[in-house]
């Protein structure tokens, strides 16, 4: 999809971070957005951004664990729009901590974001795209959801179950002419560390604990994705570091374990037992 002009996209999550970065940028190439978030406050300021960019947008307040509120948001679509180009799976929510720790309110609300959220957008929307015979569907995942760390049992379940997800989907889209994309980013300087529950664990960091030269911008992340929208690319890892990890895993597995290790073991410091 390399001519964005006049494509309807439908971003959610796109009050703050990635989603409001990408639904903007997005606009800056001729889309017409719908965003959607709980955060209204920040949606209104996504569509301001896009409205200064000369485009439409229509803003929704929507919990994507709840299907009855992503088919209206789909509907609304629809019946303003008469179509959809792009759905982008955005939101989301993260939690640290050793699963011994974790609660099933826990398991529940961290897959009913993650990965039931999606699940509801594509199955609501895809037989839209299938029926125009076009489209392109952004699964916003994870590294977390290639390389496996300690204490991050419920985020890269439900990060791990996007990526195959998304990796079904583009084998069986491909003859409706629908791509796909998954979106492994490693640090982005986004709110969603202050956010972040944590189980068992004291002193976590948040997002201003994080060195200054670790991570990337918002606005740089939604760049590659829309590079990988118009380019039909399956799988993107933005941000430098977990490129290499991630080289690891499927290079180099003695190194990969390692840093794993370590990584585990900056968690076991914070544990609170």
């Amino acid at each position: 999809m390399r001519n964005l002009r006049d494509k309807i996209a439908v971003v959610t999550g796109a009050a703050s971070g990635i989603g409001q970065a990408t639904a903007v940028e997005f606009a800056d190439k001729g889309a017409n957005l719908v965003v959607s978030d709980v955060n209204e406050a920040g949606l209104a300021e996504t569509v301001a951004a896009i409205e200064a960019k000369g485009r439409k947008a229509m803003a929704l307040g929507v919990d994507v664990s709840k299907p009855e509120q992503i088919e209206q948001m789909i509907e609304k679509t629809l019946d303003t729009f008469g179509r959809i180009d792009i759905l982008m799976n955005n939101a989301g929510v993260g939690m640290s901590g050793e699963m011994r720790h974790m609660s099933l309110q826990d398991w529940e609300w961290i897959v009913g974001i993650n990965l039931w959220g999606p699940i509801y957008g594509i199955h609501f929307a895809l037989p839209h795209m299938v029926e125009q015979k076009s489209g392109h569907i952004v699964n916003v995942s994870s590294s977390a959801g290639l390389i496996a760390s300690s204490c991050m049992s419920g985020y890269t379940t439900t990060k791990s179950g996007l990526v195959g997800l998304s990796e079904v989907l583009r084998n069986e889209l491909a003859r409706f002419g629908i791509g796909v994309t998954v979106v492994c980013p490693g640090f982005v300087r986004t709110n969603i560390f202050d956010s972040t529950e944590a189980r068992g664990l004291k002193d976590v960091p948040k997002g201003d604990d994080l060195p200054s030269w670790l991570g990337i911008s918002k606005e740089a992340c939604a760049k590659d994705i829309l590079k990988a929208v118009q380019k039909n690319k399956f799988m993107i890892i933005p941000g430098p570091e977990m490129k290499v990890i991630y080289g690891f895993k499927r290079f180099a597995p003695f190194l990969y374990r390692g840093v794993t290790k370590m990584m585990g073991k900056q968690f076991e410091r914070m544990s609170v037992d």
